[in-house]
């Protein structure tokens, strides 16, 4: 005799496979070939052609699908009070949804009370304000092969962007072409993203070799609004940590992070390092642990006598122990390490090389060089005769030079302009008026690049003016205020006051001339 298997009590679930509706697209899991929602409207309502997203043989109401009527409703919000916009769904897309979520959200949200007991105000739960769909998979974009002749999806993104691409071409100066492909670039973006979504700056990145300038565009996007672009860009210092401090130890790395980020970020009680300095010390501190990496696994192994070892012969010993003591510094700070190994090492500084003249030579050679080019000509003229330093000759200003009155206004003071400087900058300033008429760059050098920016050159720039020369800018302005020490015989206050030098420097430049003026008495003696 068998026993009759246990009758299966509560709903039955159905389990068949998930699929979408062929009207609504709703995904779910379907008994039927539509979703419960579409077969209670085709019951409603006639076959037709939906005259938004122009489908045929749909069941619609007054010529809208219920998919485009689903679209206008979650366009419009749920405080909206007036008529549906039925033809959104036209420029904005259609938001897919699941089968039977709407409905199950609402029936949780009804209120469950007990036979006999009163019915209590429940407050709805209202949608915020500031309300948009989020992004369900965050998928890159790659505008590389869109066209510039697609329709834009937003077409006030569009219009935004172009009117600041127009502003910024006029104030930098930006040649035609160089606004045609902006303008090219921005349409191609346009087309790719969706109303108020923003723009990857590495999605512009990496159009650059399909003929987009992706700085330029970026400096678009940056003006038009911060909120329009997303910098994903990696950080070049960061990769170039990981790359140069791949190969410590997992703990060593964990102690140098602990001083990256005091660099990088600071505490309350220290201000974060410059790019610069932080790269400097990072640089200078890197030999030093990758060798004792091969003997220890923590920074808290390391002795006086590792540090002594490693500092004899080097040859820039004070700023190499200026880094490590920094290093040790903030990890003992942070209790990281028991005890700091650069205690009690005072290590001097390099004493300062004399200054050397140049020879015929090499004065020649420069001379014979800028000669046939403008702006080597003016930057030897600025720092052969008036001893500007590098860093000053980058950051001069067209207001700074006054021509007609043969001045030169500088941080020191205004200098009047001999006829070999006043003749090479006039020289330039025709160079730089012919080859970029239309720059809005208020610096007086120029480059290719920053001709149409507001930046003054790079220190690599200048420094290469000098590449196959007997002598750099740094030797030449060497040479002209040793050669003014000479005719001033010496004296450190005239040095002083002709170039702006502190006290340090003019003696420096005196000693090396006072041998030469011996039978003269010392400039501070009676």
């Amino acid at each position: 005799m068998t026993t009759a298997s246990p009758r299966r009590r509560g709903k039955r679930v159905y389990r068949g496979p998930a699929r979408n509706c062929e009207q609504c697209l709703a995904w779910g899991v379907l008994r039927q070939r539509l979703c419960r929602g579409c077969e209670a409207f085709a019951t409603k309502y006639p076959l037709g052609r939906c005259r938004t997203c122009a489908r045929l043989a749909v069941p619609v109401d007054d010529g809208v699908c219920r998919l485009c009527r689903r679209q206008a409703s979650l366009i419009a919000g749920p405080h909206c009070k007036t008529a549906l916009d039925l033809t959104v769904a036209a420029t904005t897309g259609q938001q897919l949804f699941l089968a039977g979520f709407s409905r199950a959200a609402r029936t949780r949200s009804k209120s469950v009370t007990s036979p006999g007991t009163p019915p209590m105000l429940m407050a709805a739960s209202a949608r915020p304000t500031g309300w948009k769909q989020p992004v369900l998979v965050d998928a890159p974009r790659d505008c590389r092969n869109a066209s510039s002749l697609d329709p834009p999806r937003d077409p006030g993104f569009l219009r935004l962007v172009l009117r600041h691409a127009d502003v910024l071409a006029e104030h930098n100066g930006w040649p035609p072409r160089t606004l045609q492909q902006v303008r090219r670039g921005l349409r191609m973006i346009a087309s790719c993203h969706e109303p108020g979504e923003p723009v990857k700056a590495s999605t512009v990145t990496v159009m650059s070799p399909h003929g987009v300038p992706g700085l330029r565009v970026l400096e678009v996007l940056f003006a038009a609004g911060n909120d329009l672009v997303v910098d994903d860009r990696t950080d070049s210092l960061t990769v170039w940590i990981d790359a140069k401090f791949a190969s410590l130890p997992p703990r060593m790395r964990d102690e140098l992070d602990a001083w990256i980020t005091v660099l990088r970020h600071g505490t309350p009680r220290r201000r974060a390092r410059p790019r610069i300095t932080a790269f400097t010390l990072l640089a200078a501190a890197h030999p030093f642990l990758t060798e004792v990496a091969d003997r220890y696994t923590t920074l808290r192994q390391i002795t006086r006598q590792d540090v002594l070892d490693w500092l004899d012969g080097r040859k820039q010993q004070a700023s190499d122990a200026h880094a490590l003591r920094d290093l040790f510094g903030v990890l003992k700070a942070q209790r990281l390490i028991f005890a700091n190994p650069l205690a009690r090492i005072h290590i001097s500084g390099r004493n300062p090389s004399t200054p050397t003249a140049l020879n015929t030579g090499a004065l020649h050679a420069i001379g014979d060089a800028a000669k046939n080019n403008p702006a080597l000509q003016t930057v030897v003229a600025l720092i052969g005769v008036h001893a500007l330093r590098p860093h000053q000759v980058r950051s001069l200003t067209l207001d700074q030079v006054d021509l007609p009155n043969q001045r030169i206004d500088l941080s020191a003071g205004r200098r009047r302009l001999d006829p070999f400087t006043a003749t090479a900058l006039a020289i330039y300033l025709d160079y730089r008026h012919q080859r970029w008429p239309d720059t809005g760059n208020p610096h007086l050098l120029l480059t290719r690049r920053t001709a149409h920016e507001r930046g003054p050159v790079s220190a690599y720039w200048l420094t290469s003016l000098f590449d196959g020369l007997l002598a750099t800018a740094a030797q030449l302005r060497e040479d002209r205020i040793l050669e003014e020490a000479r005719a001033a015989g010496g004296d450190p206050l005239h040095i002083a006051a002709m170039f702006g030098l502190t006290a340090k420097p003019a003696l420096r430049y005196a000693k090396t001339v006072w041998p030469e003026h011996s039978g003269q008495p010392s400039p501070g003696t009676q």
